[in-house]
């Protein structure tokens, strides 16, 4: 999700999609005025989490996203967070370098990276400590940036802390505040019932009550749905709506986004160059490198009915209300976890015959085989942990920095078995994935 890892952050020729796309209408700004008509709302306030559990955490925590204390930086196996046994935590959330844990009562207890105030508190980062001025809220949700976190309250209201980032560096909080310390209430949406939110590297969504989506913060390329010039990138962190309606469900990937409508139609947006939009044709044909206004995904339409859909740095993954799991994108770290066998089937070809041959690829959404009955999705930026009905989790993918608790740092080509010794005798409710380490929460 960000370059702090070491991954070296893409970026992408915004003038050269300019002339290859059209010009898209700019959006109407959370500020200005609406035209007048009947307002239908159909989206009700995501519900909170209620069932309390063990926090476990595993990975790579250099920078406290472990939570464990400086002693205990690294864990190959699922580890149990006892700091907060007594807390009732129904719902544990991760940022690119830092995590978040919601209390059964709507409070928040933070941990790991905290450079650009992502924690929304001081003092001990390598430890979990109670996030500041939220003392009169309860909070249902979290969404995490990088570097910015986004809270949604019982009542609609969304609250957010941190700063943004861009290629070049820090690019702001807002066009008024580089950075926000602690937990505020977030202007721009002062009048607005939010409904959801979802957070991709350096952007945000949020959804309202009538099927809106807001979308802002860095938009280099293109995953705010909107061109952003570049020397006034600041434009961005005003969130703006899209040209869409009647949606019901919102989800991100690190620099692209997506929206499903009431017809069960799935728009995406957003960096392309590896195919993790999800737009190649029939034949295997790659779509843009970058997508510059929501467009639907066809191949996905008939498939079943979208739950959840999320995206890491460069791949995507769909759940269904059945409990299957469709996933595309880039492929070189087993990230979409397909057997081999199969993604040489379809994989996306390159038009251009001088290519890069390292580009592994899949553009069409492909069912991960021998995976049934999955409740719950995370993607981090190189891995995916999953849980299913039986409360068995399973992780795949890019396995260096051992965010997939297997043990080992080998990549993990297909969906395996989330064990170890802390966890046995448990069942996994809620499952959570950051660029180097991974978060679930079990009960026994």
């Amino acid at each position: 999700m960000t370059d702090k890892t070491g991954l070296k952050r893409q970026n992408t020729d915004i003038e050269m999609a300019d002339a290859a796309s059209t010009t898209t209408k700019r959006s109407a700004s959370v500020e200005s005025s609406q035209p007048k008509r009947a307002k239908h709302d159909f989206n009700s306030i995501v519900k909170a989490p209620t069932t309390v559990g063990n926090v476990f955490v595993f990975g790579t925590g250099d920078t406290g996203q472990l939570g464990l204390g400086e002693d205990m930086l690294e864990r190959k196996r699922p580890m149990p967070l006892k700091v907060l046994d007594d807390q009732n935590i129904v719902d544990v959330v991760s940022g690119g370098m830092h995590s978040i844990a919601i209390t059964k009562e709507g409070k928040l207890w933070s941990w790991g990276c905290n450079d650009q105030r992502a924690l929304g508190r001081s003092g001990e980062e390598y430890l979990p400590g109670k996030v500041e001025n939220m003392d009169d809220v309860k909070i249902i949700k979290v969404a995490c940036c990088d570097s910015v976190t986004m809270a949604l309250s019982d009542e609609g209201k969304l609250y957010c802390w941190g700063t943004y980032r861009c290629a070049e560096g820090p690019l702001g909080f807002s066009r008024e505040k580089a950075v926000q310390d602690v937990p505020a209430l977030f202007e721009p949406f002062n009048k607005q019932v939010i409904v959801d939110i979802a957070a991709g590297t350096d952007h945000c969504l949020a959804l309202t009550k009538d099927g809106r989506v807001y979308v802002w913060g860095n938009g280099q390329q293109f995953q705010l749905g909107r061109r952003i010039i570049e020397r006034h990138l600041i434009n961005g962190l005003r969130p703006e709506s899209l040209n869409l309606k009647n949606i019901k469900v919102i989800g991100t990937g690190s620099y692209h986004s997506f929206a499903v409508d009431a017809d069960n139609k799935i728009y995406v947006w957003g960096l392309n160059n590896f195919q993790q939009c999800g737009l190649a044709d029939e034949d295997n044909d790659p779509a843009p490198n970058v997508i510059t206004k929501p467009t639907i995904i066809k191949s996905l339409q008939g498939k079943g009915i979208i739950k959840t859909v999320q995206g890491g740095e460069h791949h995507s993954i769909v759940l269904m209300e059945d409990g299957s799991v469709y996933t595309f994108g880039r492929a070189d770290s087993d990230q979409l976890g397909l057997p081999a066998e199969l993604i040489e089937r379809v994989q996306t070809r390159e038009k251009d015959a001088n290519a890069s041959s390292f580009k592994k690829a899949v553009g069409i959404p492909t069912k991960v085989p021998n995976l049934t009955k999955v409740t719950e999705i995370a993607t981090g930026t190189n891995h995916i942990v999953v849980t299913t009905e039986s409360g068995k989790a399973y992780t795949w993918g890019f396995g260096e920095c051992y965010a997939l608790g297997n043990g080992s740092s080998d990549d993990e080509p297909i969906p395996n078995e989330l064990t170890g010794q802390k966890l046995e005798g448990h069942k996994v409710i809620r499952v959570s994935a950051g660029a180097q380490h991974s978060m679930v929460l079990a009960t026994i």
